[in-house]
């Protein structure tokens, strides 16, 4: 028998629901008054009038972080670090975003206004799989995938990518940037309106 070091993070998410004035103080508001302690419950030193509800599940989701072996004297001598599901979950994560940013307006695709900003830049492989370097031009969710419009940026020719098969619709650097740009160009929409 050998000893192992399994490293695991618990992760609960749920909902608070707050009284705010703007974005920044609903998120500073739970950063720093709202909390978890383990073998405690989910709590808040807020007023019942400004944190109103929270639902959050019993259980929580448990990832394995690494696993270390020791030999006898105490030395590690393998270790497995476990990326591949965490960066799933994170792929996942984001596209949820970026759906739930989209159903907030009503929306299941948007096109990407050009304002002068720097878009967003990925990498889409043709069949023969030659890159070719393509700004973002629109984004469509469904209940099932996540598909990037994107044009080609010497030859102008529009090309789509399809989340979890192809890197441009699955990078999670890309799909980060690809939130933020959604976000801003809904706020601005929503302030010039």
């Amino acid at each position: 028998m050998a000893k192992y070091e399994v490293r695991v993070r618990y992760a609960f998410e749920g909902t608070y629901k707050v009284v705010a004035e703007d974005r920044d103080e609903a998120e500073r508001m739970v950063e720093e008054d709202c909390g978890l302690v383990l073998g405690g419950n989910i709590h808040t030193t807020r007023d019942d009038d400004e944190v109103t509800d929270w639902n959050f599940g019993s259980h929580p989701d448990m990832q394995i972080l690494s696993v270390r072996e020791r030999n006898n004297k105490g030395k590690v001598r393998y270790t497995a670090m476990c990326f591949r599901d965490r960066i799933e979950e994170l792929r996942k994560d984001i596209i949820e975003a970026i759906r739930q940013l989209l159903d907030a307006h009503g929306l299941k695709e948007i096109k990407l206004t050009d304002n002068g900003e720097d878009p967003v830049w990925i990498i889409w492989f043709d069949d023969n799989a030659d890159p070719y370097e393509c700004y973002v031009t629109g984004i469509e969710v469904t209940d099932k995938h996540l598909t990037v419009m994107a044009t080609i940026k010497d030859s102008m020719e529009e090309v789509c990518s399809q989340a979890p098969f192809e890197l441009g619709a699955s990078n999670i650097d890309w799909l980060n940037q690809m939130y933020e740009a959604v976000r801003l160009q809904l706020e601005n929409t929503n302030g010039n309106s």
